[in-house]
């Protein structure tokens, strides 16, 4: 079995290769490497930034995705 890394957004192991643009099947959010280094940068793969949809997991266990 591989190993899985973290979801920057909610912390669970569901991302099998970091900075792919693999979405977390735990909270949906797309791994963009880009908001990974910046989490204030809203914008590319997410809307909103990493740093809001981590505010948004912990107040509501759901991350928003509008694409």
């Amino acid at each position: 079995m591989s190993e899985l890394f973290e979801c920057p957004c909610c912390r669970s192991f569901t991302i099998s290769e970091l900075g792919e643009y693999e979405i977390c099947s735990v909270c949906n959010w797309e791994d963009d490497p880009v908001q990974s280094a910046n989490p204030d940068y809203a914008g590319g793969a997410n809307q909103q930034s990493l740093n809001q949809a981590r505010q948004e997991w912990l107040e509501k266990k759901v991350v928003s995705r509008l694409h």
